[in-house]
């Protein structure tokens, strides 16, 4: 019997939940769920870009916010740092 060459999946669509960090500068990041373990909570190093499927709320915290572009389903989201801080806390919803 001849093997039937099975079709290559479709290219994925952006995600209305995918977050996407793209990081300029060695950054903290950490992505806090309620009640579940954290997706990240780690140093990114400059020049990476991670990507993230979040479904719940969540927690975003980022270090040198400014050097962070991120964007949650392919629309920019802001970063503000907290007041005095180099920090950014965002909900995620």
């Amino acid at each position: 019997a001849a093997a039937v060459a099975a079709a290559p999946p479709p290219p994925a669509a952006a995600s209305s939940s995918a977050l996407v960090l793209k990081v300029n500068q060695d950054s903290w990041v950490e992505i806090r769920r309620p009640g579940a373990t954290a997706l990240i909570a780690r140093l990114v190093k400059a020049g990476n870009t991670e990507t993230f499927d979040i479904k719940d709320p969540a927690l975003l915290i980022v270090g040198k916010p400014s050097a962070v572009e991120a964007t949650l389903g392919g629309t920019p989201l802001a970063l503000p740092p907290v007041a005095g801080g180099t920090i950014s806390r965002v909900n995620i919803k």
